[in-house]
Formats: structure tokens, sequence, C-alpha cells
């Protein structure tokens, strides 16, 4: 058993943490599961002790095999995304479709290389990667496997979710000054109604302005509460006071040590990320961050790669900062000035909630690595 040393500085916790690794997962991951028991004191400290759960993962069902058998599993939760785009592919994974063939090479890329990172703990397990009648599929860890009846929560991390090659294009476009139109009939200049288009540059970052990414740096997409209906109206919150509502209402049925758990995790990513040198080298856009809870245990991961762009040769130095504004060419992304913001709001929700009894039902934070 190792201790991990980290800093609690303005969350009401304290360490150290203990640590121990005795998960063994499916051979393709090669990677083993880390959990943190985390049991609340009078003085709100972290006390730790290690849990061991047994779980395998292996790739036994093809995407289009006979999905009628799944009625007989678990209930898979999709809070984003397109309708029809994962599949449970066997025990603890999941097949994911890529319809663009671009989008499918890169994030088969990032997870590997992800997986074998410094932030490989925060992702999920790559297992593998099918053309399967025409149809691109990568096989990966169901995160939700971890947990019993799991509250989900899809954050999409960023000030920016469009790639800059997508808007370098100047023509000028009707159909999306019609869009913005409609969306806000008083934000076209009096030079775009005389013209009546508008570039998709413009397009977008009215888009981006019209939610909390720009400002907060994310925005929440989606999230699910038990066995509650997935809550999706959220992309138009623009306010950090109603961000911080909607966050209260998922944290809700969470103890005071559950929601310090997370604040740990994300303190934990934080401090990884900004020492990785393979997220400094790369554009992160469309990302967001999965937060999963349940009576027991709670889990914070990185989703979503396929937008994800290596920016060596693109900018000056090979490099970006994800906290310096942005502007057309410098590929900046705002992803760690969002996972800043979302700190300082759950800790604030933390440091806002009563204290627990002392007989609350414990969680812990699960960690793969």
């Amino acid at each position: 058993m190792t201790s991990d040393e980290r800093d609690y500085s303005g969350t009401g916790l304290s360490g150290p943490i203990c640590l121990d690794t005795p998960l063994i997962m499916d051979d393709n991951a090669g990677k083993r599961c880390r959990l943190l028991q985390a049991m609340p004191s009078k003085r709100n400290k972290f006390q730790c002790a290690t849990t061991m759960i047994m779980v395998t993962r292996k790739l036994s069902i093809n995407p289009g095999d006979d999905i009628i058998g799944q009625r007989n599993k678990r209930e898979f939760v999709q809070l984003g995304g397109h309708a029809g785009h994962f599949h449970i592919a066997g025990p603890g994974c999941l097949w994911k479709k890529q319809e663009k063939e671009e989008d499918y090479n890169v994030e088969v890329r990032v997870l590997k290389e992800l997986n074998e990172s410094s932030i490989r703990s925060y992702v999920p397990d790559y297992l593998g990667a099918k053309d399967y009648e025409g149809v691109k599929w990568i096989g990966m860890e169901d995160l939700m496997c971890h947990f019993q009846d799991g509250c989900g929560m899809d954050i999409k991390m960023g000030t920016r979710t469009f790639k800059e090659s997508e808007v370098k294009n100047q023509n000028l476009r009707e159909d999306l000054y019609q869009k913005m139109f409609k969306q806000d009939p008083n934000e076209p200049t009096p030079s775009e109604r005389e013209i009546g288009a508008i570039t998709k540059l413009r397009y977008m970052t009215f888009r981006e302005r019209e939610s909390s990414s720009q400002t907060l740096g994310f925005r929440i997409e989606a999230f699910r509460i038990w066995n509650q209906n997935t809550s999706k109206d959220y992309k138009k919150l623009k306010y950090r006071d109603q961000v911080k509502n909607v966050l209260k209402c998922y944290f809700n049925p969470l103890s005071k040590a559950g929601i310090g758990g997370f604040v740990v995790e994300l303190e934990n990513l934080l401090r990884l990320l900004q020492d990785s040198a393979f997220f400094k080298e790369h554009e992160f856009i469309g990302t967001s961050l999965l937060f999963i809870y349940d009576r027991e245990r709670v889990g914070v991961w990185m989703i979503d790669f396929g937008k994800t762009t290596s920016i060596g040769q693109l900018v000056e130095g090979g490099r970006i900062t994800h906290t310096e504004p942005w502007e057309l060419g410098n590929y900046e992304d705002g992803y760690l000035k969002g996972l800043t913001t979302l700190v300082q709001i759950l800790k604030e929700i933390h440091e806002e909630r009563a204290e627990d009894d002392e007989n609350v039902h414990q969680h812990t934070t699960l960690r793969v690595n």
C-alpha cells in the first residue's frame, strides 16, 4: 500500500489518501483499479481504507449482434450524442460508433496514447476497434459497470466546441444567418441584415456565447439521477449562478463527503493535465467529463476524443496553455479554464452543504490506473 499526498487546500479535507491496486482487468486493458474509501468523521477528514471489486472486461458481442438479449442486462444510460451510437459489447465493455472515418482514426489514436500516459486513470480503457458491416466501431470500457444504478452527468469542456479547421472558410451562408436570427432576432448587425448571410465562424462564436461555454469554460449537457428521466435542457444556461444551481440538483443526493470526493478527483485531474506533455500538445475539442456516483462510490472520467487535434506543427512552440483566450490561429480551447471554474463551483457547493451525520453512508472514489 502506498500513500498519495494531495493538496486539500480550500476543500475542508485533509490527506493523505491511502491507495491500493487489487483489481485485475482484462488482458487487453492491462490496467488496475484503485478504490479510495472516503469515510467522513466529525473533523470532516477523509480517512481511507481499500476495497476490492473484481471486474473482467472482454469484447464478446459484435456491434450488430442480436441486441434483444440486452433486455436481460442492465439498462444502458446514454447522456449525450446520437441515439444508437453505443451498444453493450460484453461484461464491462461498450461499442461506440464513429460515422466519420477521421473522427474514428483520431479517437482510436488518442485513446491508445492516453491509456499509456499519466492521465490513463481518467480515461476509459481502449479495448479494440472493428469495421463491422461498413461501420466503424471502437471498443472501450463501460464506465457505468463500476456502479449500481449510477447517476451520470455529461459536462462539455472548453470555451470552444468547434475545431479551427471548421471555421476557416470565409464563405457567407444564408442558412447560418437564418439560424442565428431564429435564435436571437436582435443579434445580427446592420450590415449582416443587409447581406442576409454570415460566415460559419460568426455563427459558431455566437452559438458558444449563448451557453456557459465561453464565460465559464464548460457547459452542462445532461444528467440523470437514479431512475428519473434524463435532463437535457441546460445548453442555454449562460450565467454562473444558473449553472451552479443545476449542479446542486445533480449532487443533491450525495453526502458532503461524496461531494468532497469529486473535489479531490477534479483537483488531481487538474494537476495531471497541467503536467501532461500530451495535453499541452493537443487541442481538446468536443470532449466531456463524465461524472458518475451511486450509493457507495463516485468517479469522473474524460470522454469523447474524436475531435482532438495535435497542434505540434500548427502553433509556435508546439504547445497551448488551455487557459488563454481563443483567437483564430492560436488553437486555445479553454479546457483548463473550464476545469478550474468547475472545481471552484464544486468547492462552494461542498462548503455550503451541511455537515454529514457520522453514520452517513460512506462513499469511495473509484480510480482506474
